[in-house]
């Protein structure tokens, strides 16, 4: 019991604090307001070149930014695992090259249970310099 007591109050610490960095939803919302209906030359401009892009049958344009991977290796003894931290973004652009969609894939920044729920914000939130907004 007085483990599960120390846990749920270091959770509510970690929560109360907050961390820096901007959630995985926040970040992709904050680029939505910046990029979408703007032209993505925006985004080249900001991010260079996208790692990938196709041309969709509709006419518009996917695009793919890889902005961060990191392979962290941890052993003991002998043993271990490895992680890849990582932050894409996302992009639809019409024909005329205005961002349609914008969405954004990446892992938490940060293993254990505080990194699975989030509570150390996000690899996309680090990579880009995009702080948490208090409310």
């Amino acid at each position: 019991m007085k483990s599960v007591g120390g846990m749920l109050a270091a959770v509510l610490i970690a929560v109360s604090l907050g961390g820096c960095a901007a959630s995985r939803q926040e970040v992709s919302a904050r680029l939505g307001e910046r990029f979408i209906g703007n032209n993505v030359d925006q985004l080249v401009a900001e991010y260079g070149p996208p790692s990938s892009f196709f041309k969709m049958n509709s006419g518009d344009t996917a695009y793919v930014w890889q902005l961060s991977a990191q392979t962290d290796i941890q052993t003991d003894r002998g043993s271990g695992f490895a992680q890849t931290r990582f932050c894409k973004v996302n992009v639809i652009a019409a024909p005329n090259g205005v961002v349609r969609q914008l969405t954004t894939e990446d892992s938490n920044a940060g293993g254990g249970l505080y990194g699975a729920v989030g509570l150390y914000g996000s690899i996309c939130a680090q990579r880009l310099g995009i702080p948490h907004r208090s409310s």
